[in-house]
């Protein structure tokens, strides 16, 4: 079984919790592990923490920030849709609308085509579709009703963006940034297997740590667990290649861009004691 990942930059957060310590981030690597329960109001509940790998300990960066949001789109509801649309629900549960079959329904709308106010606007507004075009705004100057709204479509999934200059202070500090720039790397490849699929790659829960106490920052956002959907690593973040005089020339500095996204939309039953939530 190999070793537990146990990585940190800078050696100061190798530093026991206490009054001088430094707050830090925490990633946390876990196996990714499959299957749905379904919860409380048939929510689905999805519990993707598998076998712990280990965990990388690096400095809170300089920009914190998260962005919620929910997906809210406009939607339009003319008199034509809404009629056509009561008409079609009630016809899906009782086969009916009022005392009349759809065969009834069918042959009346026809008849309102053929003559009367109405059958001139369901013809108007159908001739419009078939077009695509405003016909009744160019030739009257006037549309119908649109009743627009803003209609609540879903959650959305959240992104987390990390950026971090590392640069050796000495041979420890040059094996530790190598080492955790090739963890996150590889945690985030798919894995192969002896089978013609491709198994899911590790996931990360994500945490600001209190170094003082060793706790969760109750001043700073929580984020749920994520998947690494991006690693970039800048070799030569200052635009000069320059490396040090060590064994396996260390580079003098590198960058690295982490983009994670989570696995799981926020909901309101997720905010609990914590000051701040998600």
């Amino acid at each position: 079984m190999a070793a537990k990942i146990d990585l940190r930059y800078p050696k100061s957060q190798l530093t026991p919790a206490g009054k001088n310590a430094s707050d830090y981030i925490k990633f946390s690597i876990f196996e990714y592990k499959p299957g749905v329960n379904v919860g409380k109001n048939f929510a689905l509940q999805s519990n993707r923490e598998g076998t712990a790998k280990g965990t990388i300990i690096l400095p809170i960066q300089s920009t914190i920030q998260d962005g919620n949001s929910c997906d809210w789109q406009e939607d339009k509801l003319d008199f034509i849709k809404g009629t056509l649309g009561e008409i079609g629900l009630e016809v899906t549960q009782t086969g009916q609308v009022g005392k009349k079959t759809l065969s009834e329904i069918i042959t009346a709308a026809k008849g309102s085509v053929e003559g009367g106010a109405l059958g001139k606007a369901v013809a108007t507004k159908l001739i419009e579709g078939a077009l695509n075009t405003n016909l009744q705004s160019r030739f009257y100057g006037e549309v119908m009703n649109p009743n627009l709204e803003l209609l609540f479509n879903g959650p959305t999934l959240r992104s987390f963006p990390f950026s971090f200059f590392m640069s050796a202070r000495d041979e420890d500090d040059a094996t530790q940034i190598k080492a955790i720039i090739k963890a996150f790397k590889k945690n985030m490849a798919a894995k192969t297997s002896d089978s013609l699929f491709l198994k899911t790659p590790n996931i990360f829960k994500i945490e600001y740590i209190d170094g003082s106490t060793g706790a969760l920052h109750k001043s700073l956002n929580q984020i749920k667990n994520c998947a690494l959907q991006s690693c970039n690593v800048t070799y030569t973040p200052g635009g000069t290649y320059s490396t040090f005089d060590d064994a396996t020339k260390t580079m003098t500095a590198y960058r690295m861009d982490l983009q994670f996204g989570e696995l799981d939309p926020i909901y309101d039953s997720d905010y609990k004691e914590h000051p701040i939530g998600f």
